[in-house]
C-alpha cells in the first residue's frame, strides 16, 4: 500500500509539472506567437534540420550528411548528428497518416522543443530530489516552465537540438548527484552518468562542459574524502562514458570511420574518453592513502590527458569554430544565440534567477553535511560555469535557467516558512508575493529595464500572410510557380534565407548560415560586396548563379550595403547590364528585388 501511495504521489507530481509546462507553452502560442501561426519556424536552423531529415527519409542513407543543393555547385553539409533526426521522424510518423509526411514533419519541428521541455522538467524533478527533497523538486520542475533562458529555446517552432542537450545535462546531473550522495548504489549511478554524458556528446559537443563538471566534482570528492569508493565511482563513470562514445560513434558514422572533427562526435571524443578511463584504471594500482597524494596523482594524471590530447589533436583546446574564416565569426556575432548578453537588463531576463540561486546554493555548501554538500558543490560549479559562458554566449542561458531552478525551489520551500507565525491574511499575501519575487522577480526587473530603454515596436506589415520583414515563405510561392519553378535554379540570396529557400523550393542556394558551408557564405559576400563587375560576373558564372534575390527592408545584411557595391546597386534598382530585374507582384515588390542573370 505504501508503494502504491508513493507511485500515486509521483504520478500526480509528474502531471503537475507537465501541466505547468503545457500551460506556459499554450499561453505563449495563444498570446505571443507570431511565427508558427503564419506557417514559419523560428530560425534558419529549423529549416536546415527539416531539409536534412527529408533527405534522410528520401535517400535512406544514414551516414550521408551532405546537402547537395547548398553551397551550389559544390554541395554543403551540416555538423549535426542523428538523434534529433530520429526523434523528429518518430514524432512525424503518427501524423503522416493524416496530413502526409512533409507536413507532419513540419509540425514535428514545431512541437519537438516544447515536448522536450516537458520531459526536461520531469527529469529535473527526478534529478533534484536527493538534494532538495520531493516537494521542492516538484517546484523546481514547475519553475523551469517560466525560466526565460529555457523558453528562449523551447517555445514552438524551435526545430533544433538545444533543449535535447539541456535535457541530457539535467539527466547527467541527476545520476552524478546520486553517485555523490548515495554511497550504497554510487557505482551504478556513476555508470549511468557516463552513458548519459556520452549520449550528450553524440547530440551536441557542448555537453563536454557538463561532462567536465561531473567528472571534476566526482574526482575532487575522491581526492579529498576517500580513495576507495570514490575511485570505483570515477572508474565506472569513465567506463560508461567511453563505452557510450564508442557505441555512438559506430552508430553515427559507421565502423572504421576515424575522421577528426571537433564540432561533431568523432575519434577526438572517443580518445578523450579512453584517456580518462585509462587514468582511473591506472590510479587503482597506486597506493594513495593520503589526500595530498590523491590530489597530486589526479593533477599529474590530468596533465597527462591534457598533453596527450594536445599532441594528438592540436586544435582540441580551441573553439570548434577555429577553422572558420574570420568573416564567419563576425556574422555569428550578429546572431542572437552566439552573441554576448548586451546589457544588465537582458542578463536579468535571460539568466537573472542565478542572482538569487547562486548565493543560496553557496550557502548550502557551507551549511550542509556530508554527503549532500557534494551535491550542492556540483550545483554551484555548474551555475558559475554556465553563467560565465552565458555572459559571453547567450545560448548558455538555457543551462543557467534549468539549474537555477533547483536552488530557487529549495529557497522557496525555506522562505515560505517565514510567514507561518503571521495572521492568515498576512501569511497568504506574504507567501504569494515572496514566491513571485523568487520565481520571476529578476525577469520582471529586466523586462521593465528593457522597456524603459527601447523604442516602441513598429506595426508589422504582412506580405501575403507573412509578417516578417523578408517574407521568404511568400517569395518561395512565387519561385515555385512558372516560369521559375520549371526546373531547379541557383539562387544567390542572404545566407539567413538560404535554408528556408532549400526547404520551401526545389531550388539551389549558395550560402546557408552554418559554418560547414563557409565557402558559400564567403563567395556570397564577395559577389554582393563587389565593385568590379568583371570579377563579380566571373565568380557568378563559376557558381552558376541563375537568380539574385535581395530583401529591401531588413538591415541584417547592412555590412554589404556600401555605396557603389553590387548589393547597394541592386537595392537601388541600378543593376549592371548582365542582370535583368524580374517584375514581382506589387505585394512582393515592397519587400524584395529579384534579378535574373544573363546567359553567357
Amino acid at each position: 500500500m505504501e508503494n502504491q501511495h508513493q507511485t500515486g504521489q509521483t504520478g500526480l507530481a509528474i502531471i503537475a509539472v507537465l501541466a505547468s509546462v503545457a500551460l506556459v507553452h499554450a499561453a505563449w502560442w495563444w498570446l505571443s506567437d507570431s511565427v508558427v501561426a503564419h506557417g514559419n519556424l523560428v530560425d534558419s536552423d529549423g529549416y536546415a534540420r527539416l531539409v536534412r531529415v527529408l533527405r534522410l527519409v528520401e535517400t535512406g542513407d544514414w551516414f550521408n550528411v551532405s546537402l547537395p543543393r547548398a553551397n551550389w555547385p559544390y554541395g554543403g553539409s551540416l555538423h549535426w548528428t542523428r538523434p534529433l533526426d530520429v526523434l523528429l521522424i518518430g514524432l512525424a510518423l503518427p501524423m503522416a497518416t493524416f496530413v502526409g509526411f512533409a507536413k507532419a514533419l513540419f509540425w514535428a519541428g514545431v512541437l519537438i522543443s516544447p515536448l522536450l521541455h516537458g520531459l526536461a522538467a520531469v527529469t529535473l524533478m527526478w534529478a533534484a530530489r536527493p538534494l532538495i527533497g520531493a516537494g521542492a523538486s516538484v517546484v523546481a520542475g514547475m519553475l523551469s516552465a517560466v525560466a526565460f533562458g529555457v523558453l528562449g529555446y523551447a517555445t514552438i517552432g524551435h526545430a533544433d537540438h538545444h533543449v535535447l542537450v539541456g535535457l541530457v545535462a539535467v539527466a547527467a546531473f541527476g545520476f552524478t548527484l546520486r553517485a555523490l550522495v548515495s554511497p550504497g548504489d554510487a557505482a551504478r549511478h556513476a555508470l549511468s552518468a557516463g552513458w548519459v554524458l556520452a549520449f550528450g556528446v553524440w547530440v551536441g559537443t557542448e555537453i563536454q562542459v557538463t561532462a567536465g563538471l561531473c567528472f571534476g566534482v566526482a574526482a575532487l570528492k575522491w581526492a579529498v574524502q576517500d580513495g576507495g569508493g570514490g575511485l570505483a565511482v570515477n572508474r565506472r563513470m569513465a567506463l560508461g562514458f567511453l563505452l557510450g562514445l564508442i557505441a555512438a560513434l559506430v552508430i553515427e558514422r559507421g565502423p572504421g570511420v576515424w575522421t577528426v572533427q571537433y564540432d561533431r562526435l568523432s575519434i577526438v571524443h572517443v580518445t578523450l574518453g579512453a584517456l580518462i578511463f585509462g587514468l582511473w584504471s591506472a590510479l587503482g594500482f597506486a597506493p594513495l592513502k593520503r589526500a595530498w597524494a590523491r590530489l597530486a596523482a589526479g593533477a599529474i594524471g590530468g596533465g597527462v590527458i591534457f598533453a596527450g590530447m594536445v599532441a594528438l589533436f592540436p586544435k582540441v583546446l580551441v573553439s570548434p569554430l577555429i577553422d572558420v574564416a574570420p568573416v564567419m565569426l563576425e556574422i555569428f556575432a550578429s546572431v542572437a544565440e552566439y552573441a554576448p548578453v548586451p546589457d544588465p537588463w537582458h542578463f536579468l531576463v535571460y539568466a537573472g534567477g542565478v542572482i538569487l540561486a547562486l548565493p543560496w546554493a553557496v550557502m548550502q555548501v557551507v551549511r550542509s553535511h556530508e554527503p549532500e554538500r557534494w551535491g550542492w558543490l556540483l550545483l554551484v560549479a555548474g551555475l558559475v560555469v554556465y553563467t560565465l559562458f552565458a555572459v559571453n554566449w547567450i545560448r548558455w542561458s538555457l543551462y543557467v535557467g534549468l539549474f537555477s531552478t533547483v536552488a530557487l525551489a529549495h529557497m522557496m520551500m525555506r522562505a515560505e516558512a517565514l510567514f507561518d507565525d503571521f495572521a492568515p491574511a498576512v501569511r497568504v499575501t506574504g507567501k504569494v508575493w515572496l514566491l513571485l519575487l523568487i520565481a520571476v522577480g529578476p525577469f520582471a526587473v529586466g523586462m521593465a529595464g528593457i522597456a524603459s530603454t527601447s523604442s516602441p515596436a513598429g506595426t508589422r506589415e504582412f506580405v501575403d500572410g507573412d509578417p516578417r520583414p523578408c517574407p521568404v515563405q511568400a517569395m518561395s510561392r512565387f519561385l515555385n510557380r512558372a516560369p521559375w519553378g520549371d526546373r531547379p535554379r541557383m539562387i544567390l540570396a542572404s545566407a539567413n534565407d538560404g535554408a528556408e529557400l532549400l526547404y520551401r523550393t526545389p531550388h539551389r542556394v549558395m550560402g546557408t548560415l552554418h559554418h560547414p558551408n563557409t565557402q558559400g557564405i564567403i563567395d556570397s559576400i564577395r559577389i554582393l560586396s563587389g565593385t568590379d563587375d568583371f570579377k563579380t560576373l566571373a565568380l557568378m558564372r563559376q557558381r552558376r548563379v541563375d537568380l539574385v534575390l535581395v530583401c529591401r527592408r531588413w538591415g541584417g545584411d547592412a555590412y554589404r550595403a556600401v555605396e557603389g557595391n553590387l548589393y547597394q546597386r541592386l537595392l537601388d534598382g541600378d543593376a549592371p547590364g548582365w542582370l535583368a530585374e524580374v517584375a514581382l507582384p506589387e505585394v512582393l515588390g515592397t519587400a524584395f528585388r529579384l534579378y535574373t542573370v544573363a546567359e553567357p
